[in-house]
């Protein structure tokens, strides 16, 4: 069974001017074990960008002197965000960023950095951006996000679980694996409730760094399931299906871009060259690279997530 972690070295350049500062372990490299590589697609596609001048006008004169942008990434959603084998952050986001970037006029650098780290590090200002989260209620109230992809949530279980169906209200007694800090902890927490008042055993729910972490310990037998974002748990089971399988899926609410209320002139810099990858098909030939044609959401609207965190 091919391993879910790797090791990342410290800096490495990414292709489209993005520079990578891995400073730990980090995620799967959906090339492994695949027919061919969207690598190359996307080094191609992407070294045809250039520069958008008014775009690049839109940009904040202190950030366009400086000439660069910092993301932070928690790079362990495949394929929206992973590390490849060569140790650099890539994906979807990275790649659809880096060409909005260039756009811009401005490299991009991520900086790797753990899931519960990102808002608190974008409200601190250490970072410019934050690629690829829930736009969520509470976190809107500092920042602002560029939705760019729809989610939703989906449960994983080892392939040899008796069970192929799960639903959030047919979890009792069993347990879940979920990103510390994400939106599926609060929705084991009220599964386990729900369980509990109907008489059932509660839901048994244990918080990971990221969503591999978890899908390990699915596949270790340390958990029954893995409840995470329905685009990496789709496909971790499509590329693995004799290890895993998908009990539950929906598809709803949106990815965001996150950038601080108090950059509105970047924001509308970043969205307006992300609306001109739509217009010049590079956000679509992504999408259909990484596989991601069903989460399309191609009018990068801001701050359209749901209403409670709940949902």
């Amino acid at each position: 069974m091919r391993t879910l972690l790797r090791p990342a070295p410290a800096r490495r350049t990414l292709a489209a001017g993005v520079v990578c500062a891995c400073l730990a372990a980090a995620c799967a490299n959906p090339d492994d074990g695949a027919e061919g590589s969207v690598g190359q697609h996307t080094q191609d596609l992407l070294s045809g960008v250039v520069r958008d001048p008014a775009i690049a006008a839109m940009v904040p004169p202190d950030i366009a002197r400086r000439g660069s942008v910092a993301a932070a990434v928690n790079p362990s959603s495949p394929p929206v965000k992973f590390i490849d084998g060569s140790g650099r952050i890539t994906g979807f986001t990275p790649q659809l960023v880096a060409a909005a970037g260039k756009m811009m006029g401005l490299d991009v650098t991520m900086q790797q950095t753990s899931f519960d780290a990102l808002i608190p590090g974008l409200e601190a200002g250490r970072f410019d951006l934050v690629l690829s989260i829930n736009d969520l209620a509470s976190r809107r109230e500092k920042t602002d996000f560029i939705d760019y992809l729809q989610t939703g949530t989906a449960i994983l279980g080892s392939a040899g679980l008796p069970r192929d169906k799960l639903t959030p209200a047919t979890l009792c007694g069993l347990s879940v694996g979920y990103v510390r800090g994400n939106v599926q902890q609060n929705l084991v927490a009220a599964a386990s409730r729900d369980c509990v008042k109907g008489g059932g055993k509660p839901v048994s729910g244990s918080a990971f760094q990221d969503i591999n972490a978890a899908i390990l310990a699915v596949q270790s037998g340390q958990m029954d399931t893995a409840w995470g974002d329905a685009p990496s748990i789709s496909y971790n089971a499509e590329k693995n299906p004799t290890g895993y399988k998908v009990l539950y899926r929906e598809i709803s609410g949106p990815y965001g871009v996150g950038v601080s209320k108090q950059q509105h002139a970047l924001r509308d810099a970043l969205r307006a060259a992300l609306v001109k990858c739509v217009r010049d098909g590079i956000y679509q030939r992504l999408l259909k690279d990484y596989g991601l044609t069903d989460y399309a959401l191609a009018e990068m609207p801001l701050n359209t997530g749901p209403a409670d965190d709940s949902q």
